[in-house]
Order: structure tokens, then C-alpha cells, then sequence
């Protein structure tokens, strides 16, 4: 038994497959651009709270010793907290005596490092070309704070 040529342009079986099948790699795409922004804000939260800590412990200690004790507790909060105080690119506590012209004496806690994605390595853009690749490496972190010196 034939079916007549107007029921078969009517079947609209594995329809959906199809328009699952194009939506998919998007929805995906989109789903790991949502996770790595969120990795990214929370290791910035991080480096800005070690910052914070740092530069606290600074206008608390002798004008000598700020920097040091500083850049110390800016290590001590790093531990446990997923990023070791070996990833910071750079880490400085200074105590700047005229800031901004105001004649008021502050410390600065500044510290960087580099986002690793969870996808490690070159990415090519347009496979076959071999010629446009996103390094991994183009996103830095970097977090500063300044807090007025109470002790000096």
C-alpha cells in the first residue's frame, strides 16, 4: 500500500532530533562561557580579599615592617583557598607617603596572577587555518587596595 505524496511532506518524525541536534553545541558553548566567567569572579574575589588582608596587616604594623608582614598575610590567605601563593604573577605592599598630594600616608596591596581556563593549551578559531589561535593566557587577574595607615 502506497501513501499518497501529501502525507509523507506531512511526517514531521525526528523533527526534534534534528533541531536538538543544531541547538546542542550552542546551549554547550554557552553553558562553559557561564561556568569559566564564574570560576574567573570567584578567583578574583579571592586575590581582591588577599589583597584586602594584606594591606589591613600593613597599616596595623611599624612603617618598617609593613611590607613584609603584608605580603606575608597576603601567603597566609592564600592557603586553602585553591590558588597557591605561587601562582601571583606579582604581589607588592608598599606604604606611599603623599598619596594622591593629601599628605596622607597609606599603604598599597597590589597583587596579579593569570587565569588558567579548565581548557588547557592553544584554542585554533578557525580549524584548518592554523593560523588564528586564543592563548589561554590573555585573561590577568589583578586586584588592588588601599587602606590609610593608622600606627605611622
Amino acid at each position: 500500500m502506497k501513501r499518497p505524496q501529501s502525507q509523507l511532506m506531512k511526517n514531521d518524525r525526528g523533527q526534534s532530533l534534528v533541531e536538538f541536534a543544531l541547538t546542542l553545541p550552542m546551549l554547550l558553548v554557552v553553558m562553559f562561557m557561564v561556568t569559566e566567567f564564574g570560576r574567573a569572579l570567584f578567583q578574583y574575589n579571592i586575590l581582591a580579599q588577599a589583597t584586602r588582608e594584606g594591606a589591613r596587616v600593613g597599616v596595623v604594623s611599624a612603617e618598617a615592617d609593613a611590607s613584609a608582614d603584608g605580603e606575608a598575610r597576603i601567603d597566609d590567605f592564600l592557603t586553602g583557598t585553591g590558588i597557591a601563593p605561587g601562582d601571583l604573577s606579582t604581589k607588592t605592599v608598599t606604604v606611599v607617603g603623599d598619596y594622591n598630594g593629601t599628605g596622607t600616608k597609606v599603604v598599597v596591596a597590589t597583587a596579579e596572577m593569570p587565569f588558567r581556563w579548565i581548557l588547557q593549551g592553544d584554542m585554533p578559531t578557525n580549524p584548518g587555518s592554523g593560523s588564528a589561535v586564543v592563548s589561554p593566557n590573555a585573561l590577568t587577574l589583578r586586584a588592588e587596595t588601599v587602606m590609610k595607615a593608622e600606627t605611622f
